[in-house]
């Protein structure tokens, strides 16, 4: 859980904060897993973490975001930097539903747009939450991953 929620410790911010702690989560796994190739993933607000966190680091694999907010969203999400404006120097797959009713298909086709090595996996009929889409969802992603650690 990002902090604040659950039991984790920490107070809550629109994915600034947060974005140091998923940094910290890549470190201790690097400290534990020194030779294991090393990718990020994040769904929705964790997606636009993801994101930011993958833009300052050129050493991971790469990055998924599933469903990310890319568009502010007032009390909830800062959204992103424009995609220009980040240094994403690792592959990105972006995978949204087409029937996202929170992040439209559209804003994330926007925002994406310049961004070279990245790919978009809109997948029919699928909401924010991928409902009865989990098993196809997983797997996409895990694919994309293994590729790009070479396994």
């Amino acid at each position: 859980n990002f902090r604040g929620v659950g039991r984790s410790e920490g107070t809550a911010s629109l994915g600034e904060k947060e974005v140091r702690d998923a940094r910290a989560a890549i470190a201790s796994t690097r400290t534990e897993l020194p030779q294991a190739p090393l990718g990020i993933v994040g769904w929705s607000f964790g997606g636009a973490v993801a994101v930011r966190a993958a833009a300052e680091d050129d050493t991971l694999v790469g990055c998924v975001a599933i469903a990310p907010s890319v568009q502010p969203r007032p009390g909830v999400s800062a959204g992103l930097p424009r995609a220009d404006e980040l240094d994403l120097g690792v592959p990105l797959l972006i995978v949204c539903g087409s029937n996202d009713e929170v992040t439209p298909p559209e804003a994330t086709r926007d925002w994406l747009e310049p961004v070279e090595h990245a790919e978009l996996i809109e997948m029919r009929a699928a909401n924010h939450f991928f409902w009865g889409r989990y098993e196809q969802l997983g797997s996409t992603v895990a694919a994309w991953l293994e590729r790009r650690a070479g396994l």
